[in-house]
């Protein structure tokens, strides 16, 4: 699926970036036209519009077009009546080709472009208006029509080159489009394969986990089915394992479904002022009857009172559980947890420090990841979801705090957690 999404998004972001080059290609060639052609049909339009007859010192009379502005070189063909060429200026052989195009082309009012041979000539035609009464002579019929024209050849061929010179443009540019495309669709699609990946270990490990307390329940209720005439208390084994793999079954789908719900921001942190350092006294007593029976010591250091902070008391609570049950989970027997609350500044820190296992440097990394279980945990038979660690920062997160772990085999864990405190 994601290769497929990669080809799609590859294909469209090429598309869209070689339709912008068409566009702008297209624009600018457009623009130069239009700016080149707009000037000659202007100039063949004013001279063809103020011609006129005037009378020269010598007593000669020629045409005249009072233009101010350098002229192109230009030449005039007048048609009479019966569409017979007069010619009023130079008239050359290389001319003939032309005037027969310009024949059938005498009703044509705007500006036009005509090619004869390796040529290119601009034209503007308009019916004549009586003021050249020189030309009227030397045809015996009236004139119909005066056509005005200049050759564009350089023009035609700049703009040729202008026009290759986009298209070879366009093609560079497709196919630098199409390999930045694919690594744009690749870049784009990093966090899409992180959550694919993600979603599939997810989807995998939860199945892992949930086989074995399934396989459990399975094999101890067919052995309750063996003996239907024996008592519960007969039968109180099987029972007690059955009750403690529904327990943890259930414990782990609370869990995924709290970090489920906080992925979608569907669970909400109901939030008001709380004393943080009542909090852990509360907890700290409840532990006692724990730490002695697993041979433990728990040290505890509150400096200062009524340190308060906007927190969820409940999720809280189940926060310093957590780490607090990791900590009895990885400490040996006579081992010793320091539990410390106090204020620095303008937040508060909570420590929990164990004299553990520790945890090796390149599982701290992971530690957070969701089922992720370190070799310390698999040699000792633990048998957690690996869910703990990730319900933790959540809570914390959602709690605007932040929490760093440091560790090292055989030199225990430290926790730090810092949030901020209502000043």
């Amino acid at each position: 699926m994601i290769k497929r999404t990669l080809v799609r998004m590859t294909i469209w972001n090429s598309t869209v970036v070689f339709c912008l080059l068409i566009i702008l290609g297209g624009a600018l060639y457009g623009l130069a036209r239009y700016r080149i052609y707009s000037d000659i049909d202007r100039q063949l339009v004013f001279n063809i519009d103020h011609m006129q007859q005037i009378t020269l010192s010598s007593g000669d009379q020629v045409t005249y077009i009072d233009l101010k502005e350098p002229e192109r070189f230009m030449m005039v063909f007048y048609w009479d009546s019966n569409d017979t060429l007069l010619q009023s200026f130079i008239y050359k052989w290389q001319f003939i080709d032309l005037s027969s195009m310009l024949r059938e082309k005498q009703n044509h009012m705007g500006p036009e472009s005509i090619r004869v041979g390796k040529k290119t000539y601009r034209f503007v035609s308009r019916p004549y208006q009586g003021n050249l009464p020189v030309v009227e002579k030397l045809s015996n019929t009236p004139l119909k029509t005066v056509q005005i024209f200049t050759e564009i050849s350089a023009e035609a061929y700049y703009l040729n080159r202008l026009l290759w010179s986009i298209s070879i443009g366009i093609g560079i540019g497709a196919l630098i489009s199409i390999i930045a495309g694919y690594a744009l669709a690749r870049r784009a699609l990093i966090p899409i394969q992180k959550a694919w990946d993600k979603q599939q270990q997810f989807v995998a490990d939860a199945s892992h986990e949930l086989r074995s307390p399934l396989s459990v329940v399975r094999g101890q209720t067919q052995i309750l089915l063996r003996h239907p005439d024996h008592t519960i208390e007969e039968e109180s084994a099987p029972i007690s394992a059955i009750l403690k793999e529904t327990k943890r079954m259930s414990n782990m789908v609370d869990g995924l479904l709290l970090l489920a719900r906080g992925d979608s921001h569907e669970e909400v942190i109901s939030c008001k002022p709380v004393r943080v350092d009542r909090i852990i006294k509360e907890i700290a007593k409840k532990m006692e009857p724990i730490m002695d029976y697993k041979q433990l010591r728990l040290q505890l250091h509150v400096e200062g009172s009524e340190m308060l902070m906007n927190g969820d008391e409940d999720r809280l609570i189940q926060l310093f559980m957590i780490l607090l049950d990791n900590a009895i989970k990885f400490t040996q027997a006579d081992g010793q947890i320091d539990l410390e609350c106090l204020r620095q500044g303008k937040s508060v820190l909570v420590t929990v420090k164990d004299n553990g296992v520790g945890i090796s440097e390149h599982e701290l990394p992971l530690i957070f990841n969701r089922f992720y279980k370190g070799d310390s945990s698999r040699n000792r038979g633990d048998h957690g979801a690996g869910l703990g660690l990730s319900i933790a920062r959540w809570i914390v997160d959602q709690h605007q705090g932040s929490v760093h772990i440091s560790s090292g085999v055989g030199c225990g864990t430290t926790v730090m957690i810092r949030f901020p405190v209502i000043s």
